[in-house]
Formats: structure tokens, C-alpha cells, sequence
């Protein structure tokens, strides 16, 4: 009943029965769409951002939603805006069409016709394709992912994961994630390139991850779908944040937001995309800094590449925005709170965020599937430069380690090996690099110039031996440089990743350990 109403609602705004103010869009939407004149103050522009949620900067215009608490305090403000038509609206209700992979598509799928292709994606193709329930949202609906994978022995799999729609109205990418599985699966075996990218890597693919948002007006269609979730909260400003924390946005971490991040933190990908509308871009890292990421180059590289390859595949004047189809985030307006930066600092991922389609619900969306189908490709098989292996202790047992660059990684740039199989990627843009790997309870090693080719993973393989306690400075000596160290740890001046500090083990370093490694410095153990 709740939808047939809101259904009625939407469609007697639509057609104009009562006037289109912000209030009716409260009462409807729960969010309203709008823009105002760009201050040219990117200061200005960054509080903004921190109340409302901007969309799109262009040199005239900044454009945003708000629910209406959000929406309240931008008033306050006391800047003129104009009320635009919300673009939930901007597709048209056809209640018999159906969704299909034929080139002549128009439509977008109901919320069943997408549970019934992610089940039958698995059924039809069960060798290569797992359906993973990966979380439910506020209303109930499943949050699903693929993983694609080919039955071989290949150890050093990256894990590569595409992800669209976390706003409910941006749904190109959503169709485009089910035309790319429909892809993958139905030419594996047949096309060399698919099965060579299937079999080298683990793809999870997650089509729509905000389903509230898209399902808005009722579950038969996308008409009337809207920005955010059922709890009228963006869920890219619901992630916690390198410079503003935990909770940037002000609310409760969300459960589309929680499984999200639960997800990331077991599959532990390496590679990531996550796509939206409403311009024609490619965003790096990062939104929330105004310093450069530490793998800028590759960022820069990358994203490049993804534009160049889809620029050869459609008309001109397509994802040319900004510099010619790429910008950094903060550059182009800083959010918080948003999923590629969590990825890439919380999760050490490296993720990008690909706007695929000014217009928000384009009439065939089959044809930007064509412009961005080989760049998708290409984008996973950036996972294939690099350097990766496995860490082990001089007993043979894997260990989870710190594999960092000293002389590039900052701002948690660095990456882990696996706990359970000691296995590590580190994507790199072609050079030679220092590689360092350091563990607690175990001596560092450096392994220098290690060589990275554009197309090959460099397997390097490393065993850490155990550190001796009391050793702090992992010189392999005990002596006043340790109990130094040590009087720093214990009084807080200096942080330490290896355990050995204290020394007798009761979970703390404190001054029974400075003595402990005194006595050991002189012969008194």
C-alpha cells in the first residue's frame, strides 16, 4: 500500500497537479535536488559540503541534495538556490517492460528481475560464479555480489572489486555491472581475453548497493528513485574518514554502510571501482586531502587509461569533463565521509570512482555499456603490475606483515599480507623499487631494487626471523640504545611495531621493562 500511494504522489508532482516546491519534494522524496551559483570560494564550497550533499561543481554551478534537516541549515545560509526537478523522475514508468541484455534495451530491472538474474547467474554458470548475500538494507532488500572466478591453480589471484548505484538514482553503472557479469560468464572459455582475466583474477561485482534508494516508489521500478537511503542518509558521506573520522556525516553508521565494510575488511580487495552518474569522470584520491596520495602517479596513470580506452570506444565529447576525464577529488570538491577514500586508507585498496553519464537515467543504457565495456577490462588488468608474494617466519609458517615502500608510502599507502597465507600485493607503476616488510615479534627486512614491469606481478618471497626481546631497535644487539628506546615507549614519546619492548610480557611497557632490558644490556638476565 505504501508504495501505490507514494507511487500516486510521485506521479500527480510529476505531471504538476500541485506546485514542485521543496516541501512537496520533502513529503515525497524525503530529499530535494537543487543547485546554487558556485562563490568561487573553495573554502565556503568545503562547509558547504560538510551540510549538504554536493553532486556535481561546474565554473557556474554547484549542484546538491538535502534532506530536509540538511536542507534547513543550507537556508540559514542565506544563499539563493534554485529547486530543480529531482531526477528520479527523469525515466518513464512503463509497469510491462522488462529488463534483457538485448542491444535494443531501454529499461532498467525491476527489484525481483534483479534477484532473479544474480540467482541464475550462479545456477547457469556454477564453476566459475558464486552469488554472496552480503548484507540487507534498512527496508529489507539484499545487498548481493558475485565472485567470478576460473577453477586454476593460479596462487597470486588479485581480487578485484566493481561496485555501483550507492546512490539509488545513479543506476547506468547498476545496469552496466549486470551487462559486464552476463559478459564475463557467457564468454569464458570462448574469448581469450575473458578467459585469461577470469582465470588470473577474483572478480566480485556488486550491482546496486544501495537498493532502498533505487527501489524508492516500490520494487515493480526505478521511477521515483532517489539519492539516498531509507533513512534519508547518503551512504557516500556514511564511511568514517582519514581527516574527520568516525560518524563525518553526523549519523549512525548505516547497514548498507556496515556491510560494506565488513565486506571489505573479508575479501581484502586490491583493486577497486566504484561507478555513479550525474558527470563523465574519472575521480582519484583523494576527496577529503588536499595533499596528493602517495601512488598519485598510478592514480593519475590509471585513470588516464580507463578515459583514453573509452574515448576510442564512443563518440566525442563523452567523459571529458574536468581534464579531459580526470580530476582529483579535493580538486574538484572535497567530500568526507565517502567510500574511496575509506577504501584506500582503511582498507589499503586502491579504489577509484568512475561518473559514468551526465544524465542520470539515459534512455539506452546498453550504449554506455559499450563506451566503458573494454576500459573495464583494462581497469581490472591494472591488477597485474606490481609486486606480490609470500611472508613467512624461518619456520615456514605465514605471517601476517606490514609490506611497505620507505620511500613513497604515507597515509596508510602501505598494505598487509594475509594472515592465514602470508600472501601480499602491492600494485606499482613500472620502476624499482625498496620494499620493506615488518612484523611484530620479528626482525624488518628490506629488499631493495626489486624490479616492476608494466603486465607482471614480481613474486618475491620473504622469511622474517623471530626478534629476541629487548631488542627494540632490531639490530640483533641488547644494549643502551634498546633501554633508550624502551624509557621512550614507556613514557609515550615513541611508538613501536615490534612487541619486543615488553619484555615481560604482562601487556604493557613500563618501567619494569626499562630495567629488565638494563639488566640485559650488561649481562644480567
Amino acid at each position: 500500500m505504501r508504495s501505490l500511494i507514494l507511487m500516486l504522489a510521485i506521479i500527480l508532482l510529476v505531471k504538476g497537479v500541485y506546485p514542485a516546491t521543496e516541501d512537496d519534494y520533502f513529503s515525497v522524496m524525503g530529499e530535494v535536488y537543487f543547485r546554487f551559483q558556485n562563490p568561487a570560494n573553495t573554502s565556503l564550497v568545503n562547509e558547504i559540503s560538510k551540510i549538504v550533499s554536493i553532486s556535481k561543481v561546474t565554473s557556474e554551478w554547484i549542484y546538491a541534495y538535502a534532506n530536509e534537516k540538511e536542507f534547513r541549515r543550507f537556508v540559514s545560509l542565506d544563499i539563493p538556490y534554485d529547486v530543480l526537478e529531482h531526477p528520479g523522475f527523469m525515466v518513464a514508468y512503463n509497469a510491462a517492460a522488462k529488463f534483457s541484455f538485448e542491444t535494443t534495451n531501454t529499461e532498467y530491472p525491476s527489484y525481483p528481475e534483479y534477484i532473479e538474474r544474480m540467482n541464475q547467474f550462479q545456477a547457469s554458470y556454477p564453476d566459475i560464479c558464486s552469488l554472496q548475500d552480503i548484507g540487507t538494507s534498512v527496508q529489507g532488500r539484499k545487498i548481493l555480489c558475485v565472485k567470478i572466478t576460473g577453477q586454476t591453480d593460479y596462487f597470486f589471484k588479485p581480487r578485484v572489486f566493481l561496485s555501483s548505484t550507492i546512490h539509488g538514482n545513479e543506476p547506468v553503472g547498476y545496469v552496466m555491472m549486470l551487462y559486464f557479469i552476463d559478459f564475463l560468464l557467457s564468454n569464458y572459455g570462448i574469448d581469450s581475453v575473458v578467459t585469461s582475466i577470469v582465470d588470473r583474477t577474483e572478480i566480485w561485482i556488486n550491482p546496486l548497493s544501495n537498493p532502498d534508494g533505487t527501489y524508492w516508489a516500490g520494487d515493480e521500478t526505478v521511477f521515483g528513485a532517489r539519492r539516498y537511503n531509507a533513512n534519508s542518509v547518503d551512504l557516500n558521506r556514511n564511511f568514517p574518514d582519514p581527516a574527520e573520522g568516525e560518524h563525518p556525516d553526523g549519523n549512525q553508521y548505516q547497514p548498507e554502510t556496515t556491510a560494506m565494510m565488513d565486506f571489505a575488511s573479508i575479501i581484502k580487495p586490491i583493486l577497486s571501482a566504484n561507478f555513479h552518474c550525474g558527470a563523465e569522470v574519472v575521480n582519484y584520491p583523494w576527496d577529503t586531502f588536499e595533499r596528493l596520495h602517495p601512488d598519485n602517479d598510478w592514480f593519475i596513470s590509471i585513470s588516464r587509461h580507463y578515459v583514453d580506452t573509452v574515448h576510442l570506444n564512443s563518440p566525442g565529447q563523452y567523459m571529458d569533463d574536468l581534464n579531459n576525464g580526470i580530476t582529483n577529488g579535493y580538486q574538484w570538491y572535497r567530500i568526507t565521509g565517502g567510500r574511496q577514500d575509506y577504501m584506500n586508507y582503511f582498507q589499503q585498496c586502491r579504489e577509484i570512482t568512475v561518473e559514468l553519464s551526465n544524465s542520470f537515467f539515459p534512455a539506452t543504457p546498453y550504449t554506455y555499456w559499450t563506451y566503458n565495456k573494454d576500459a573495464i577490462i583494462g581497469l581490472i588488468t591494472e591488477s597485474f603490475t606490481g609486486i606480490c608474494g609470500v611472508v613467512q617466519c624461518k619456520e615456514g609458517y605465514p605471517l601476517q606483515t606490514k609490506v611497505e615502500i620507505p620511500e613513497r608510502d604515507f597515509d596508510n599507502s602501505f598494505v598487509f599480507s594475509e594472515k592465514q597465507t602470508g600472501r601480499f600485493f602491492r600494485l606499482l607503476p613500472h620502476g624499482r623499487y625498496n620494499v620493506r616488510f615488518s612484523s611484530a615479534y620479528h626482525y624488518p627486512e628490506i629488499l631493495e631494487d626489486i624490479s616492476v614491469d608494466s603486465g607482471f606481478l614480481n613474486v618475491v618471497n620473504v622469511s622474517l626471523e623471530h626478534a629476541e626481546s629487548g631488542d627494540i631497535s632490531a639490530d640483533r644487539v641488547i644494549d643502551i640504545t634498546d633501554v633508550i628506546l624502551c624509557l621512550r615507549i614507556a613514557i609515550g614519546l615513541e611508538p613501536s611495531d615490534l612487541k619486543t619492548s615488553d619484555t615481560n610480557n604482562d601487556g604493557i611497557t613500563d618501567i619494569d621493562d626499562v630495567i629488565l632490558i638494563l639488566r640485559m644490556s650488561i649481562g644480567l638476565r
